[in-house]
Order: structure tokens, then C-alpha cells, then sequence
């Protein structure tokens, strides 16, 4: 299949013979009536381009031609930049379409500048914005299937919840391009399979494909790494396990396709994958748990995320099998090939998941609310009152339980599992006459910290530029788990003169206690390898404590850290001074890596579920280095599909680059003894073990369970019924 290119709403002025009349007259316009122009800091070259509208009928007539043309012209289907942006235009185009969008969802007339922050309001605004952008791409696929008929269009889609909605309330597109499909850093620290599965079970046909990048930091700088061939084989190895494809052979800017340096990997994987098509094309998940991701719920918080990753990680290391339910369209008869099910963040669910949750309970199923019951109704309005099974007991914390109608429901009571928001911030002023290299640096010990390293726990820059537009999230990161005093710096490259900086310490999303200190921001030489002149203040004042001024050798006059969210604690530690310090007890879902042993976080999890969870188990996996084996089950026509993907792995994150590839590698596993025991008492039979670059090979079974004697990153057993 052939596909090309389009970006939802970026406008190239050479398109339209650099007349910038003709270009406004599509732009989108920001509430001061000004112009929105686009930036990305991988591709700084947009920033000649402009912002289109995508409700404005001359950007529509324009892509719809477009699309006529490719149509035309014989392409397959189209990829479609972008796809999630949700500029906030407030054109006059917009304001119309806003009018009959408002007052469809029972809101009174009022213009998009005027519109209220409340919680209805707002979220009505951002579906409002999100369906404008769903449209938008419809008329781009009708366009064209109206002289090509089949074609296809993918778009650029993220872990955010404005993406998550568009898979599923939309039937607009035929591919998921996902940017990030990992919790944290890649595979094997973390995995691809959770974000797959909630990909495919939001949608009804549609395919997802990966774009998840091996990102370092080198040199102060962040950008795309290569990679070991072992990383780069389970990576592969779990989208292909999914049915799911591949973006660019796991390349990104300054890397280029990293399959070509790994090419006969690739081809033993996608020989086994095309070896296990019928199987892989026919898959039903065989499943014990079932968990509900309710998409309007992920609008308002990012509860239901770290849910799906605490729960569905412990369900994988535990070797439950599960799968992921959409609650749109959601029906108690789907529910019921479960025995167990976990509800997540449930604040806005559909009507119809209420019901089927109902019935489903009535049914014998086995319910667990791990979050929010419903608040909200489809116009988000307050609920009067939830479905009597999702009225949670009172009490604050700790496991509660009812009895309905004979059938006993379990909650978990207390916290949302949004995570902590705590933190401090200091905005500094630039007015860079020209752009010049910036940095972040400072430091951090750690205790008890949770998860894995990533831009919550870090010190983090947001910067203005000078016209008016934006970088976001400039970070230098931070070890978690327990270390003495850690250095970090981030370099900043700005494309455009700077006009301020909102610089923040932030400890978000993760449980424990960490300290910073030293913290330094400001112009960047590049010769004399540090900050020129460093432009923080070193003032404290949390929120309901005393102001602690700047130390000795520190600097008092520049500026003062105030809080974040928050807030912070100031800790005085002899010969140091006041260090920032924050702390987070709340009782999280925590998410663990994947590749090394579980510390007790993922069976933390699987007690609390345990009342759901059926006994005997489907699947049993026993052996050194079982629990971080995944087994992917999957029923197929005459047997089942067992995969296997193994995070067992030594890794260096310490050393360069290079050094990493040539070092991290995959720990095999083995003498793993492997128990299937369905529910309807079928046996296996015949065996037959796949791993890419070997030959096919028989297993023996007693009819329940079997031996593999070794597994490296991937196997696959095709198993035939008795």
C-alpha cells in the first residue's frame, strides 16, 4: 500500500503563491485576534508556515481538493499530521459553529472568549474542539474516497485524552499512528502491550500502529537514540503480538529507519509474523479480568491512565489474562466472558456502561470500582445519583464492600490516582533580543521515590517566546528509588529570541520524598561548558510557611521560588542551607519496570484485586524470571495462540550512547513450565513453538502443561485442541 503526506492545519505560503492575504483568510486567529502560528521543536522549519482553522470553509474547499487529487493520483490513503491538536481558534468561523454546538448541549448563547471555567463549560468547550478536529478529518477521507473508494487515512495520535476520545466516537479514520505508546522510558523498562490493547478495544476495526521512540539524554541534550538490537527486537516482537504495525521502523529525527541497522532481525520477526497471520488475524483474547476505560473520564483527569498501567503491568507480571473494554456501546453480554472486572476512573461514564455493569453484576460477575464513580451525565451536568452499584460505601480509605441483590460489589475508597501535583516555581525574564542556548541544572537525592524516571520528577521549563508562542516542557530528569545528592542539566536550543521562562521543580505522579538544591538557570556557553549568569533566586516561601531567604553564597535579589500546585517544605540540612523538599504518602497505583524483579508494588495490586480474580487460573507460569515474562492468550480457530515477550534485561542508562547499544541485551529465561487449564476443561494437543530466526519446532504437553526450555526475547506456541 502506498500512502502519502497532509497536516491537519499547518499552511504553507508557498502553496498559495506567498500571498498572505489568501493565507489569513484561513489562519486561526487567538482570542486577541492575532494570528496562531505553528512550532515544533523537532522540525523548527514550521515556523515560516501559519495555523489554519479547520472550521473555516476556505481550509476546507483547499484539503478537500487535496484529497480529491490523491484520490486521483491513485494513493492508497493519506497520513494525517497533527491530528490532535486542538488549536484554540476563535475565528468567526468557529464562534458560529460553537453557537449551534453549545446550544445543542443545553448552553446558553455566548461567545468562545466568554465562556465560563467551570467544569461543564470547559469540558463542553473541549469537546467541542475535539469534534471540530473529527470532522475535519472526515471531509479529508470523503474527499477522496468519493474518487477512490477504500481510501485510508491515519493520523497523529498521542497518550492524551483528546486522542483516546477521537478512537472512541469516531469512526473517521483507519489507522492509529500513536506517538508514545510506553508508560515510561522503551522496552524493556517499560512496554508497548497495555496502549495497544486500549488502542484496538476503543475502536471497532481499526489498527493501531507505534510510534514509540528510544529517547536519551547526552550531553545535557534529549533527542531520538538508536538502539540494541535486543530493544529493538522486543519492541518489535510486542507490536506485531498485538496485530498492531510499525512507523518508520522505530526511527525519529537524526536516527532515520533503525530497522535497516537491524535488518535480518527484521526479517526473522516478520516472516514468524507472517507465518502466524491466520492465527494472528483471527485472535480472541481469552480472559479472565476484564477492565473498563471509560474515554470522558480520561478528559477530566489522568486517573484512568495510571490505573491501566498499576493494574494491567501487576495483571502481566501475575500472568492474569485480561483485556480492555470500551465503556461505549458497552453491553453486560461482553462484560460476562469475564468472570472478574475492574472499573477504572468512572466520573463521566456512559449511561449504557451503567447498565451493563449492572446486569453484569446481577449476572454473578465479580465487580471491582478501583476508581471515581460517576459524577457527570453525557452533557455534563451532575449525576442525581449513580447506578446502585457504583455507589460506593463511605469511608476513606482501604477496601469496602457491598451486597446487591445478593451479588457482592467491591470498592476502593479514597484517592483518584491522579498522582500528587507538588513543587515550587520561579518565572524568570529574558527579552533576548536573539535566540542564544539555554540550560537547567540542579540537583536532587531521593527516598523511597516511585516509578521510573521521567519529566514528573524533574526540574522543568516552559518558555515564551517573543512572539507570543511556545516550548513546553524542557526537563532534566532525576534517578528514582533512593540516591544521595544526583546532578542534572538539560540544554535548551531556542529557534526564536526568548522572551520568559516559567522554570518549576516538580514531583508529580510519584509517591516518596525528594529534596533539590542548587538549581541554576540562564544563558548556556557553550565554550566555557556552563551558565553564564544564573538567573533564579534563591528566596523560599512555601505556602503556609515562613519565607526563608537567600543563604549565605546564595543569591537574594533575583528571585524567589513560590509553589507549585502544592506546594513544597523547606528542610534546612546543616552545612547546606534550605533545601526544597517534597513528599507524597498518598496510596497510589504505583507503575513498576518492567524488566527487573517485581519490588512487591505489582502484588500489592493483585492482593487488592484478589477478590475478582479466579481460582484456579487460566494461566500458570512457573520459573526462574517468570514474572517478567508476558503470555498473550488468545483463542483461534482450533486452538490457541500463547506469545510469549520477555523484559528480563541488563541495561545501561549510565553510559554513552553507543556503549548502551553495544551492552544492554535481552537475560533469557529458562526452563519455564507453562499450565493452561480453560474453564470448559478442553486439553491441548499438538504444539508447535515459533521464534523468529529458528526453526519451527514440536513441544510436548501432558495435555494441561508444557515446557519451554528457553526463551529469549520472543516465542510464539500455536497450540491445536484435543
Amino acid at each position: 500500500k502506498t500512502r502519502t503526506w497532509f497536516t491537519l492545519n499547518l499552511i504553507n505560503p508557498k502553496s498559495f503563491g506567498d500571498d498572505l492575504e489568501k493565507v489569513k483568510a484561513m489562519a486561526a486567529v487567538r482570542a486577541d485576534g492575532s494570528f496562531l502560528r505553528p512550532y515544533d521543536p523537532l522540525f523548527p522549519s514550521v515556523a515560516a508556515y501559519w495555523s489554519a482553522c479547520v472550521n473555516n470553509p476556505l481550509w476546507r474547499e483547499h484539503s478537500a481538493t487535496v484529497f480529491r487529487g490523491m484520490g486521483e493520483a491513485d494513493w492508497d490513503g493519506c497520513h494525517i499530521d497533527y491530528a490532535s491538536h486542538y488549536e484554540p481558534c476563535f475565528c468567526a468561523h468557529c464562534e458560529e459553529r460553537w453557537k449551534a454546538f453549545a446550544a445543542a448541549h443545553g448552553l446558553a448563547a455566548m461567545a468562545l472568549r466568554e465562556v465560563p471555567s467551570d467544569v461543564r463549560h470547559g469540558l463542553v468547550l473541549r469537546e467541542f474542539r475535539i469534534r471540530c478536529v473529527m470532522d475535519f478529518l472526515a471531509l479529508c477521507r470523503d474527499s477522496a474516497r468519493a474518487v477512490r473508494p477504500g481510501f485510508a487515512i491515519d493520523g497523529t495520535w498521542h497518550q492524551d485524552s483528546g486522542s483516546v476520545y477521537q478512537w472512541a466516537y469516531g469512526d473517521h479514520f483507519d489507522l492509529m499512528c500513536i506517538e508514545g505508546t510506553t508508560w515510561g522510558p522503551f522496552p524493556p523498562e517499560s512496554q508497548q502491550i497495555l496502549w495497544l490493547k486500549l488502542a484496538h478495544a476503543m475502536t471497532a476495526r481499526q489498527v493501531a500502529m507505534s510510534v514509540t521512540y528510544h529517547l536519551i539524554t547526552e550531553d545535557g541534550e534529549r533527542r531520538h537514540g538508536r538502539m540494541a538490537p535486543d530493544r529493538a527486537r522486543l519492541a518489535l516482537c510486542e507490536i506485531l503480538s498485538q496485530g498492531a504495525v510499525s512507523w518508520i521502523g522505530l526511527g525519529g529525527p537524526k536516527t532515520g529507519n533503525l530497522l535497516r541497522e537491524h535488518a535480518e532481525m527484521v526479517r526473522q520477526v516478520t516472516r514468524t509474523a507472517a507465518a502466524l497471520e491466520p492465527q494472528l488475524a483471527a485472535r480472541e483474547e481469552m480472559a479472565e479480568v476484564g477492565i473498563v476505560f471509560s474515554a470522558r473520564s480520561f478528559l477530566l483527569s489522568g486517573a484512568a491512565r495510571r490505573q491501566l498501567f498499576a493494574v494491567g503491568q501487576a495483571l502481566m507480571r501475575s500472568h492474569v489474562t485480561f483485556q480492555i473494554h470500551s465503556d461505549v456501546g458497552l453491553t453486560a453480554e461482553r462484560l460476562g466472558r469475564c468472570p472478574g472486572t475492574v472499573l477504572l476512573d468512572a466520573t463521566a461514564l456512559t449511561p449504557e456502561a451503567g447498565e451493563a455493569l449492572t446486569g453484569y453484576v446481577a449476572a454473578g460477575g465479580r465487580l471491582f470500582v478501583l476508581g471515581a464513580t460517576p459524577r457527570y451525565t453525557p452533557d455534563w451536568q451532575d449525576l442525581a445519583a449513580p447506578p446502585d452499584v457504583l455507589q460506593a460505601p463511605p469511608g476513606k480509605s482501604g477496601v469496602a464492600t457491598r451486597t446487591i441483590g445478593g451479588r457482592t460489589v467491591w470498592y476502593r475508597l479514597g484517592g483518584s490516582d491522579a498522582g500528587s501535583r507538588l513543587g515550587a516555581a520561579q518565572n524568570v525574564v529574558l527579552n533576548q533580543a536573539a535566540p542564544a542556548p539555554l540550560a537547567i541544572e540542579g540537583e536532587s537525592k531521593a527516598l523511597n521515590v516511585s516509578g521510573s524516571p521521567d519529566s514528573d520528577y524533574a526540574l522543568y521549563v516552559d518558555i515564551t517566546y517573543q512572539d507570543g508562542s511556545n516550548l513546553w516542557g524542557q526537563v532534566a530528569t532525576f534517578a528514582t528509588r533512593t540516591h544521595d545528592w544526583e546532578f542534572s542539566r538539560f540544554l535548551i536550543q531556542p529557534e526564536k529570541p526568548v522572551r520568559s521562562a516559567n522554570v518549576h521543580v516538580l514531583f508529580r505522579n510519584h509517591s516518596g520524598t525528594a529534596w533539590f538544591r542548587k538549581v541554576r538557570f540562564g544563558v548556556w556557553d557553550p565554550e566555557r561548558q556552563e551558565i553564564v549568569q544564573n538567573r533564579l533566586g534563591d528566596g523560599l516561601t512555601p505556602r503556609g510557611g515562613k519565607a526563608y531567604a537567600a543563604g549565605e553564597g546564595q543569591d537574594a535579589a533575583l528571585g524567589t521560588w513560590g509553589p507549585y500546585a502544592d506546594g513544597f517544605e523547606v528542610e534546612e540540612i546543616a552545612g547546606e542551607g534550605p533545601t526544597i523538599k517534597v513528599t507524597s504518602d498518598t496510596a497510589q497505583l504505583e507503575v513498576t519496570p518492567m524488566h527487573e524483579p517485581d519490588a512487591g508494588l505489582s502484588q500489592g495490586v493483585i492482593k487488592l484485586l484478589e477478590p475478582i480474580l479466579p481460582t484456579p487460573r487460566l494461566l500458570t507460569v512457573e520459573g526462574s524470571g517468570a514474572s517478567s515474562v508476558f503470555v498473550d492468550v488468545s483463542a483461534c480457530p482450533g486452538g490457541v495462540l500463547l506469545q510469549f515477550l520477555n523484559y528480563n534485561a541488563e541495561l545501561r542508562p549510565d553510559l554513552p550512547e553507543l556503549e548502551q547499544q553495544k551492552l544492554e541485551r535481552a537475560l533469557p529465561v529458562e526452563g519455564l513450565r507453562v499450565t493452561l487449564a480453560p474453564r470448559d476443561g478442553r486439553r491441548l494437543g499438538r504444539l508447535r513453538l515459533k521464534v523468529p530466526g529458528e526453526a519451527d519446532a514440536d513441544l510436548t504437553t501432558d495435555g494441561q502443561s508444557f515446557a519451554l526450555p528457553r526463551l529469549g526475547v520472543y516465542a510464539a506456541v500455536v497450540a491445536e485442541w484435543r
